[in-house]
């Protein structure tokens, strides 16, 4: 059986321990996406002192890792090169791309993107993590489902 793949793309950050703790809760594989070695050989520390067993691959083209995965998290939106999109709009369609912030969501910060506008078929979820908290903003209800059930299996709390 395969498992279902997450994409991670960004710097994790914080982010990293909660993703390995619900996939291998649901048993899904880790995909982070990355062409900064720091990144990667900071990433890799943090899962090993984690120990905890799940799929984790590290790969640098986003195309192939957006193709390969069901969902794609976007962990720095902030941070996001615009020429990104154009490389895996093919690939994200139909898929749920998590937008994830540890701060509240403002106007002025998603004036640079409209993340719907440039990926318009995907299943767009923004998700504000703060502390043990989280919200879910998207016009999608079963992709914001999803991410919920996802993080509450993490241990997060929704708002």
């Amino acid at each position: 059986m395969v498992k279902k793949t997450i994409a991670v793309i960004g710097d994790t950050g914080k982010f990293c321990p909660a993703l390995t703790k619900a996939a291998v809760q649901q048993d899904l594989r880790l995909l982070f996406i990355s062409h900064n070695e720091e990144v990667v050989s900071k990433v890799k520390a943090q899962l090993e002192e984690l120990k905890k067993p799940t799929e984790v691959e590290f790969i640098s083209c986003e195309k192939e890792g957006c193709w390969e995965a069901e969902i794609i998290a976007f962990t720095r939106p902030e941070e996001i090169e615009p020429v990104l999109f154009e490389r895996i709009r093919q690939v994200s369609t139909q898929k749920t791309v998590v937008v994830i912030s540890h701060r509240p969501v403002k106007t002025s910060e998603h004036e640079k993107f409209c993340f719907q506008e440039l990926l318009p078929h995907s299943r767009l979820v923004e998700l504000e993590i703060k502390g043990s908290e989280f919200r879910v903003f998207g016009r999608n209800l079963e992709a914001n489902q999803y991410v919920q059930e996802f993080f509450e299996a993490a241990g997060y709390q929704q708002k």
